[in-house]
């Protein structure tokens, strides 16, 4: 009987031997372009296999989900042949093992037994059968479509979200990585901005209110869309702060840098971010922590999963989380709440349907929207918790999703899928700004306001896909169509009565409450459509050599009433029609261990920002062209990738200082001419060591005007206020013998310096790193206590930057933080 897996094929898993690993690490640090030529001896791998202990964290439950995880972790075929597994049950595995004792612990009280049959593989048999040697051989491939939840790494071998195609990072012509179930738990990543923080190339700005509102950015552009299962959601404008994600609804986190408009349609040639949901699991789950942190952090999460009937046709999710806490900054205090809830059902043999809802809620009460600096831009080093903003300023936010999708096999291999998503989100906000007074350095001009913002937006994506036989070479294709509407709304729904002069060194948030005043109301609407075909493929056209071509047809039609009081009038702003989006890629295989690729898309993005006579801007057009290579060891265990590249991007939206200076009356964009964004990206992930799970990269961007009106901007930078290089770092290591229920890591973040210069005015962060650690102890198979320590050595430094215009603005990072979570896993 073969393990329930969408993989199929025997595939021989050989460890590399120690060179191998070393010329991972070397090719990490952008210097390995010698490991190519360092491949594994197999036959040495294979003995390695035998012998070398690793760590496993496996759970208790199914003996077929914990078969499978184990499978993947190991790095080993397991063959079930015709060995019955519905309804056995295993202990799993915790702590340090061989392969041979481990998969022994597992099998412990099910009546089963592993053989090993060498290179790598195992039979699993009844302990009496003897006569399994005729018997066809059907293998649990190390390969994972459904989730990382369970196998305790920090990658993942399979991937979609670059071409919806499911190829192995290796395979895939772009930079690519992932943020894994595991390395979330370990460092307590709970939301999307401290996933963003963790993941290799990715960096965040808070342009809103408060710093829950976060726009995401990689190569030197902004992300327009965050994508769930595949689906993109539209993240620009007003929609950053009604599109949020609590990470106890997802698997992992998947992340493409460079262009991906042949799955997401328009957009920028900055990357993609695609969260996996959590799946429902046919045998008992249950995840519960209580959590108690710095600045009165509490949190209370459950996770709770089972077959709904005794066939387990039937199988259901729920997932909730509770947290409250208070800032390092006074008065703030952020209350967040997230229930998601899902059910998976068998219709029949090829045929699952999926259907399920979230309901996330945040409150925050007391808005700070940043600190001053002084006229000149020089930071005022005010302390760290100051806030200059009122005590009864606030922010509410809901976000409601429905979703569904039904997924069918057909014969040959093929499937087709229909999914289908429906986001409902409001926000409410009312706060002060502050504003510099010529002359003055201490006082502040206060005002008070308030808005609403609203978006529902419907996407749906069919798509068909398989494998063909063409010219005596199997080759995988998808072929499929897209649909998306956006409805977003903004409103001023407060208006305070005047506004009034406060001195910071002496300001009292609670001497003033905030009070209404005469409303007129401004408002905004924006309708977006889009629709699209797609088709692409794996194209194996050698043994060693796979093209990846693909392509998209995109309709892209946006209405918008502009900025109105009481009388508005919808117009068309922007209409593209059968907008062609090519997508290829070369990739080729030096060994079983190595790829070299190149890489070439496009993408566009339409604008909705006006210039000085009230006209759109023209759609945003960008180019993705990168070179790698790339690394998979321990059969998938470990990757790692090297890659150049270069974006050419025409009509960026600037602010046009010349006709509609900052601070005035009204603001108009223009279209910057030609920019370009080249840089390197290196990475690294999974497991390179027993016992060690590592996740971290480099990169370097310059992206800089290589056209331009104004001439003087033509060689400079794009944006100052962003780091040209980052890196990322974290590692957990899990010891044997008598420590083995420990576990230690410690995580890296490090970034060079960023400044703004205006006239008369310059401010800038210098070069900094922040360090975490993390411990763990195990206390027995179910509880587990773990401690989380940020900005261990307390860094002073700015996430964000302030304006000459502007009385705040200029965020510091956060202070030193510890979390203690005890964790009840069943």
């Amino acid at each position: 009987m073969a393990l329930p897996h969408r993989a199929t094929g025997a595939t021989i898993i050989l460890h590399p031997t120690t060179r191998a690993v070393r010329a991972a690490l070397v090719l990490f640090l952008g210097v390995g372009a010698a490991a190519l030529t360092l491949a594994p001896q197999q036959a040495r791998a294979a003995d390695t296999a035998q012998l070398a202990a690793r760590d496993y964290r496996i759970a208790a439950g199914d003996l077929q989900t914990a078969l499978s995880h184990y499978a993947i972790a190991s790095g080993a075929n397991i063959s079930t042949q015709a060995t019955p597994l519905t309804g056995l049950r295993s202990k799993g595995v915790q702590g340090r093992y061989t392969v041979h004792q481990g998969l022994h612990a597992l099998l412990d009280g099910s009546g089963l037994e592993a053989i090993d049959s060498g290179n790598g593989n195992y039979v699993v048999r009844k302990a009496a059968d003897v006569n399994l040697a005729t018997m066809p051989a059907v293998t649990v491939s190390a390969e994972a479509d459904r989730n990382t939840e369970g196998t305790g790494s920090y990658t993942t071998k399979n991937m979609r979200t670059a071409t919806g195609l499911t190829l192995s990072q290796r395979q895939t012509p772009q930079s690519v990585s992932v943020i894994a179930r595991q390395q979330m738990d370990d460092f307590h990543l709970t939301t999307l901005q401290d996933v963003a923080l963790a993941t290799p190339g990715i960096y965040t700005k808070q342009p809103g209110v408060t710093d829950q509102e976060t726009s995401y950015y990689a190569r030197g552009f902004a992300l327009t869309h965050v994508n769930v299962d595949g689906l993109p959601l539209d993240v620009t404008g007003f929609n950053q702060r009604n599109v949020s994600a609590d990470m106890i609804m997802y698997d992992r986190v998947e992340v493409v840098r460079g262009a991906t408009g042949l799955m997401e349609g328009a957009g920028a040639p900055s990357g993609s971010i695609n969260l996996v949901r959590k799946r429902p699991t046919s045998t008992p789950l249950l995840n519960a922590s209580a959590s108690l942190g710095s600045w009165n952090d509490k949190q209370v999460t459950l996770d709770a999963s089972s077959a709904l009937n005794e066939s387990g046709s039937l199988r259901g999710r729920v997932a909730g989380n509770w947290r409250d806490s208070d800032s390092y900054i006074d008065v703030v205090n952020n209350s967040n709440g997230t229930l998601y809830g899902i059910i998976e059902a068998d219709l029949g043999p090829d045929t699952v349907l999926g259907a399920g809802f979230s309901r996330q809620t945040s409150r925050t009460d007391g808005i700070s929207v940043g600190l001053p600096t002084f006229a000149d831009g020089r930071h005022m080093n005010l302390p760290r918790s100051t806030f200059l903003n009122n005590a009864d300023s606030f922010q509410d936010r809901d976000n409601d999703v429905l979703f569904a999708d039904l997924e069918h096999q057909l014969a040959g291999g093929w499937k087709v899928r229909l999914a289908a998503t429906h986001v409902d989100a409001r926000s409410s906000t009312r706060n002060t700004t502050n504003s510099r007074i010529d002359g003055q350095t201490y006082l502040l001009q206060q005002s008070e306001t308030g808005w609403k913002y609203s978006t529902g937006q419907v996407v749906a994506d069919l798509r068909v896909s398989g494998p063909v036989t063409w010219f005596g070479r199997r080759h995988e294709v998808i072929i499929g169509a897209s649909y998306r509407d956006d409805d977003s709304d903004a409103g001023q729904s407060w208006e305070g009565a005047g506004t009034r002069v406060i001195d910071i060194r002496n300001w009292n948030p609670h001497a003033y409450r905030m009070q209404a005043g005469r409303l007129e109301p401004y408002n905004w609407g924006r309708k977006t459509r889009e629709k699209g075909l797609y088709a692409a493929g794996n194209f194996s056209l050698a043994d060693p050599l796979h093209l990846v071509m693909g392509a998209r047809l995109g309709w892209y039609t946006q209405d918008v009433t502009g900025w109105y009081e009481t009388q508005f009038a919808w117009r068309r702003s922007l209409d593209e029609s059968a907008r062609l989006t090519p997508y290829l890629g070369l990739v080729y295989d030096i060994d079983k261990h190595h790829s070299v690729y190149v890489s070439g898309t496009q993408i566009f993005e339409p604008q909705s920002s006006m210039d000085v006579n009230g006209n759109t801007l023209p759609p945003l057009s960008g180019t993705n062209y990168e070179v790698g290579v790339k690394g998979e060891y321990f059969g998938g265990a470990l990757n790692t990738s090297a890659a150049l590249f270069r974006i050419k991007q025409r009509n960026r939206e600037m602010a046009d200082e010349r006709n509609c200076p900052t601070g005035g009356a009204i603001y108009c964009a223009r279209a910057a001419g030609e920019v370009e964004s080249e840089g390197v990206d290196l990475q690294l992930s999974g497991s390179p060591l027993p016992g060690w799970q590592v996740a971290g990269g480099y990169t370097y961007v310059m992206a800089k005007y290589t056209k331009d009106d104004i001439a003087a901007n033509v060689g400079q930078r794009i944006a100052t206020d962003e780091p040209k290089q980052l890196f990322k770092l974290s590692a957990t290591w899990q010891p044997g013998g008598g420590l083995a229920p420990w576990s230690v890591g410690a995580s890296i973040q490090a970034q060079d310096r960023m400044f703004r210069r205006e006239t008369g005015f310059y401010t800038s962060q210098g070069a900094y790193v922040v360090a975490g650690l993390t411990a763990g102890y195990r206390i027995n198979d179910r509880l587990q206590l773990r401690l989380n320590v940020d900005n261990v050595f307390d860094r002073h430094y700015y996430q964000a930057l302030g304006y000459s215009w502007s009385g705040g603005l200029a965020r510091y990072g956060a202070p030193r933080s510890a979390l203690l979570t005890l964790n009840y896993k069943m």
